[in-house]
């Protein structure tokens, strides 16, 4: 009997088991797709019968060649001490360990066994001579998806340190069981590809199922753990692999090999999608965090188009976009004005602008993710006289102006709009923060006082830009918002001897 706890209905059970027979892909409103691209799969050993998969060394270590083959420099390997990624360690370090960068490894910090784990994992890697990064988790994360972003947050910033792609042990299976799950919830083309999708990651073990995995690490005596959790069904994933999965191979034959086929006709689309966002010229930002592209690139295209290229463009950014965003920014293609903006998935914003002059000529639109806790963490708030005021603060930079150099002449007055400059008394308490909803400046305009919130409009500031925005206060009134606005008290032109003046910058990716 299936346990269909958590699981989608009769329905969703039965088109799994027709797209398993057609080899077809879903087609929905927001996601549509050509059927005239007529995509194959090119996944390294996808086109091998079961029989021939890797189920000795020899093959094993062909198909870990092919599959590194086109990745350039080194790499950082995911080991969680379990059965798979451990092959991967004793793999790596056989037949390419001139490929490993470091190995890292992440306590979850949720008992006896993860720390096991971790355990096992630093004293092979190091028994191999290799360098090994391994860190447990401050407080920890309860559910899935929490341990999931807390490991991938650590995996990324090690590899960033080693400037090394990650690579991870995920088989055969495990894309099996993700391109399910995705279904059940309602995935559309693009997240059918799974595991398979175009990604930064390296996965080896992508055409190499479980079970021959397991076979290798017997023979070779590879040492690890097997996690508790595999076995509990209170995880959807464990119930996919244990009672649906088998289920359905049961009741349509060959259910499993149809799927993954499904899979790797999405993951070619998603590719030849991705090469006509770059055709389009998208461009990206050193930190990854925005994307952005010609705005006629995207309104000169159909409805249906631009459903599929607002998911690819916002994947550039590191925005997953829902059904809903999807069709939400097609009509905001057309119908939004320069400096209109829009909320999409998980607080991202895209956002209708004019072209900078380092850009070619035309409006654009760009998608901004959501920023980080690290980002946040930049923009500490600080405290201190005006002699003392932090030259940098998150993407802000205050360059003291005058009295400094020789060449700073006191004439050179500011425009009395000019908000990116500012007398700052030298006896005041001033403290810099960023600016936090409820914040009020008494203005020229409004000597009563008037919310910040209001000038951050006016100067179209978008609502994702402001929780980093730097606060000056002194004696705790704010006095300053670079750029936004500035107090009726502040002096408007250099000349005081009383106050420093600085200059504000904000930086640009």
């Amino acid at each position: 009997m299936v346990d269909a706890r958590g699981l989608a209905g009769h329905q969703s059970l039965m088109s799994l088991t027709e797209m398993s027979r057609t080899g077809r892909l879903p087609i929905d409103d927001a996601l549509p797709l050509d059927p005239s691209t007529g995509l194959d799969a090119d996944l390294p050993g996808a086109d091998l019968p079961a029989s021939d998969l890797p189920g000795s060394g020899t093959i094993l270590q062909a198909t870990l060649d092919v599959a590194l083959a086109p990745v350039v420099g080194g790499l950082v390997l995911a080991v969680s001490g379990g059965r798979d990624s451990m092959a991967l360690l004793f793999a790596m370090a056989r037949w390419a360990p001139d490929r490993i960068a470091a190995v890292a490894t992440f306590d979850h910090g949720t008992g006896e066994h993860a720390t096991s784990a971790a355990s096992l994992v630093a004293a092979e890697g190091r028994r191999l001579g290799l360098t090994v990064v391994r860190e447990r988790a401050r407080t920890p994360a309860h559910g899935e998806a929490a341990w999931r972003a807390a490991r991938w947050a650590f995996l990324e910033r090690v590899g960033r340190a080693f400037r090394a792609r990650v690579a991870t042990a995920h088989t055969r299976d495990d894309q099996l069981e993700t391109v399910v799950m995705r279904l059940l919830r309602g995935a559309g083309t693009r997240g059918l590809a799974a595991l398979a999708a175009p990604s930064p990651v390296v996965r080896p073990w992508l055409a190499v199922s479980r079970e021959e995995l397991a076979r290798w690490a017997l023979l070779e005596r590879v040492p690890y753990l097997d996690d508790p959790m595999n076995a509990s069904s209170a995880f959807l994933r464990t119930r996919v692999r244990h009672d649906l999965l088998p289920a359905l191979e049961v009741a349509t034959p060959g259910f499993g090999a149809g799927m993954l086929a499904v899979a790797d006709r999405a993951a070619g689309w998603r590719r030849e999608v991705d090469a006509l966002v770059d055709a389009a010229g998208a461009t990206v930002s050193p930190q990854g965090d925005r994307a952005t592209i010609a705005r006629a690139a995207v309104a000169d295209t159909s409805p249906e188009g631009r459903a599929v290229l607002w998911p690819a463009l916002c994947a550039r950014a590191g925005v997953t976009l829902d059904a809903r965003g999807t069709r939400e920014l097609v009509r905001f293609t057309t119908q939004s004005r320069r400096g209109a903006h829009v909320m999409v998935s998980g607080g991202a914003l895209v956002l209708h602008r004019a072209g900078r002059p380092d850009e070619p000529p035309g409006d654009r639109f760009e998608v901004r993710r959501r920023a980080t806790a690290v980002g946040r963490a930049a923009t500490t708030a600080w405290q201190g006289t005006a002699e003392g005021l932090p030259p940098r603060f998150g993407r802000f930079r205050f360059r003291r102006w005058w009295p400094a150099a020789a060449e700073a002449l006191p004439g050179e007055a500011p425009d009395e709009g000019e908000l990116w400059v500012m007398g700052i008394p030298r006896d005041g308490v001033l403290r810099l923060r960023g600016w936090v909803a409820g914040d009020r400046i008494r203005t020229a305009g409004a000597p009563a006082g008037r919310r910040v919130t209001r000038y951050f409009a006016e100067a179209h500031v978008p609502a994702l830009d402001r929780s980093g925005w730097p606060v000056v206060l002194v004696n705790d009134e704010v006095v300053w918002v670079p750029g936004v606005c500035r107090s009726r008290a502040a002096p408007s032109r250099p000349g005081w001897p009383e106050v420093i003046w600085y200059r504000c910058e904000r930086e640009r990716d």
